[in-house]
């Protein structure tokens, strides 16, 4: 199994940002020189002369339709090489696909499931693909090249083609109702509890929730919280700043009405009792398509740590990479290309999800062909940047049940906040033991 991926890769961050001219770069996407193979130099990155073939692609956790797969992915990638084909499959277990005979050559997949394909030594290392096509990685987010680097220990693995970001959606009318000022465009934690606090409220027998922070998870990541040590060997859920972050969990569970039965985190702003809700703004745009609500709402930026004041949600995006022994590799550095071109990330963007790239002309065109957010003020969850990752721990997955269970144990089982983080580390870190016997 292949060792993975901690802190341990800062050192080399330097070393990779020269290697993949990432740091500070311009703000576009270079084409690769001319030339052939057969001259001893890389084709151009607009040629493909290895004859027709299907690539196929896996869906892992990016959320891809079948039909954004065709409009958005393998429609463009024909019209330019016409002889590359995409075939899409939902099949999750990429044991099963390659224990079939068919493993894919290419894996969409988010940031947060990369260690898994990791642990089956499945990723290309990309640096000599993006040296030779003379990829600008400076033109990417620079959160997302971090967060690449990182999860690579100085190495890239796969290339973005599409983000998330955090926001705060509101409903207008509760608002109105009882007449609180709307949120800021960029409000602290303290200020949307504040808010919360006056929102939340028993009005004509009908219970009213002023908003919940978002998961754990997130808000730990968000404030720059590691919980493993220096060797990711051990969960670390003690520290002081876990402190800092389980005690604003605990000012929201204190509010009267905040927790109904076993419900603590109350996100249904949909059915018109709930006035805030931080949520991904990929995930509002897919609920209001799926049902538009049945009240007046907009949004704004996801709120923020005082300490941290231009520091949202944590960086999440999706990525495709490819399979280091597929036979298929220069078709499928062909995908990547077209993908991270500016004409797919326009149609992309304008359509389904928030291009990876900084330019913040495409990012505005999020959602523009579905009018979802039409009138609104989607700019303003741009006035925060991503927060990087502050670890990339191989126990990632495991560590997430954990954290929220403490704020679980606080909320519902009305346990003393130090008393629940010291018992669900204790519970973390045998856990973790069990894993490492296993493998």
């Amino acid at each position: 199994m292949v060792e993975r991926r901690s802190k341990a890769w800062l050192p080399l961050a330097a070393a990779g940002c020269i290697v993949l001219s990432s740091c500070g770069g311009g703000a576009s996407m270079k084409s690769g020189g001319a030339g052939t193979e057969a001259e001893g130099k890389a084709p151009a990155a607009d040629e493909y002369t290895g004859g027709p073939v299907e690539l196929l692609v896996q869906d892992r956790n990016s959320g891809m339709t079948e039909e954004e797969f065709q409009n958005y992915f393998a429609k463009p990638v024909k019209a330019k090489y016409p002889d590359i084909t995409l075939k899409l499959t939902q099949e999750k277990d990429v044991q099963k696909l390659i224990a079939g005979g068919t493993p894919p050559d290419l894996v969409a997949v988010s940031n947060t499931l990369l260690n898994d394909y990791f642990a089956l030594d499945y990723p290309e290392d990309l640096t000599a693909m993006i040296k030779r096509f003379g990829i600008d990685m400076g033109s990417i987010e620079p959160s997302i090249v971090d967060a690449l680097i990182g999860l690579g220990r100085g190495t890239v693995y796969g290339l973005p083609f599409g983000m998330n970001y955090g926001s705060t959606v509101y409903n207008k009318e509760l608002f109105d109702k009882f007449g609180v000022p709307y949120p800021k465009e960029v409000m602290t934690w303290d200020e949307y509890l504040e808010l919360s606090k006056r929102l939340t409220r028993v009005e004509g027998g009908v219970q009213y929730i002023g908003g919940s922070p978002h998961s754990v998870p997130n808000m730990l990541r968000q404030y720059g919280v590691s919980s493993v040590d220096a060797k990711d060997e051990k969960i670390v859920l003690t520290t002081d700043k876990h402190r800092i972050v389980y005690s604003l969990e605990q000012q929201f569970f204190d509010i009267p009405g905040m927790i109904q039965g076993k419900t603590y985190q109350q996100t249904n702003i949909t059915n018109g009792k709930i006035a805030m809700l931080p949520t991904w703004i990929a995930s509002w745009a897919a609920t209001v398509l799926k049902s538009k609500p049945a009240f007046d709402w907009d949004v704004v930026a996801n709120p923020v740590f005082k300490e941290r004041p231009n520091i949202g949600n944590p960086v999440d995006f999706h990525m495709l990479i490819v399979h280091k022994a597929g036979k298929r590799k220069e078709a499928a550095y062909r995908v990547l290309l077209t993908m991270l071109s500016t004409e797919a990330q326009r149609e992309l963007t304008k359509n389904s999800r928030i291009t990876p790239l900084k330019d913040p002309g495409l990012k505005a065109m999020f959602a523009q062909n579905s009018n979802v957010f039409e009138g609104k003020k989607l700019q303003t969850i741009f006035k925060v940047a991503p927060a990087p990752l502050p670890d990339y721990s191989k126990w990632s997955s495991a560590i997430s049940t954990y954290t929220t269970a403490v704020a679980e144990e606080m909320a519902l089982g009305k346990k003393d906040m130090n008393t629940a983080m010291r018992e669900q580390e204790e519970k973390a870190n045998k856990a973790i033991d069990e894993l490492k016997k296993a493998r």
